[in-house]
């Protein structure tokens, strides 16, 4: 017994290390538990409860179910939750259903994309701070008739929003990332509305250059690990009238606050 729990203990350390030199890690484990998943999500920190999408029940309400049967979707390139004081910092999906075609997921790399900055740009953005809102999403999911107005209306009274910095520092690499996205980020504190606009609209067109974009092609059982401090994604939704399921942990620093 001794032995095995070093070797899972050895094996998780170096799914850790992976995923922070890679920021992305593709493991294909078809036979792999709910129990093994919510091991894995326990080894980087405190495993989320999700509070919109449904979970796997007792025992297992970490574990995130995503189905697009039930109209869920998550085609827009964001951060995990970054409307939250403290986001999640790693993110774990597993296909277990998938369309026969497409369904794609898109990474990008938010520290390739900062350092691709220039230095004028960086010492621009350095200090700014911008908001992050979940009011857009939710705005648009009502018009295009994904959720009722009454489960607007109780996400909206959430509040669910917060000031981050626009360059974040990775606490363990010490690399700088752009930490905004399209989907969450509503405008850069301070700045007037029309420069905020303009410069917003130019890091999201520069951060979605095709060199800093990661396309992964699912599998059945393929998992997917990846950064959320540092990276950002979108899962395609070119599949209709197909479903597309996954299973997905989140995990929150420890020590953070993300109430």
């Amino acid at each position: 017994d001794a032995v095995e729990k070093f070797s899972v203990i050895k094996t998780l350390q170096a799914i850790e290390d992976a995923l922070v030199k890679h920021e992305a890690l593709v493991l294909h484990v078809p036979d792999m538990t709910p129990e093994q998943h919510l091991a894995i999500a326990k080894h980087f920190g405190e495993a989320e409860v999700h509070t919109f999408f449904p979970n796997l029940g007792e025992g297992f309400e970490q574990i995130t179910i995503i189905d697009s049967k039930l109209g869920d979707r998550a085609d827009m390139w964001h951060h995990d939750e970054s409307f939250l004081p403290s986001a999640p910092i790693v993110t774990m999906t597993q296909a277990n259903i998938l369309p026969p075609c497409g369904g794609d997921t898109c990474w990008i790399s938010m520290t390739t994309a900062y350092d691709a900055l220039s230095e004028r740009m960086k010492q621009y953005l350095d200090g700014l701070e911008s908001w992050h809102d979940m009011n857009g999403p939710m705005t648009m999911a009502l018009r295009q008739g994904v959720v009722t107005h009454e489960r607007y209306l109780e996400v909206i009274q959430m509040n669910k929003r917060h000031r981050h910095p626009v360059v974040t520092t990775h606490p363990v690499t010490g690399r700088k990332a752009l930490y905004i996205s399209p989907t969450y980020t509503t405008h850069i504190d301070g700045l007037a509305p029309a420069e905020s606009d303009a410069i917003l609209a130019y890091l999201h067109a520069h951060c979605q250059h095709v060199q800093f974009v990661y396309r992964h092609r699912w599998t059945v059982g393929d998992m997917v690990l990846w950064d959320n401090r540092s990276v950002i994604h979108n899962a395609i939704l070119d599949y209709k009238p197909h479903q597309r399921r996954m299973q997905r942990a989140s995990v929150f620093d420890r020590n953070a606050v993300h109430a």
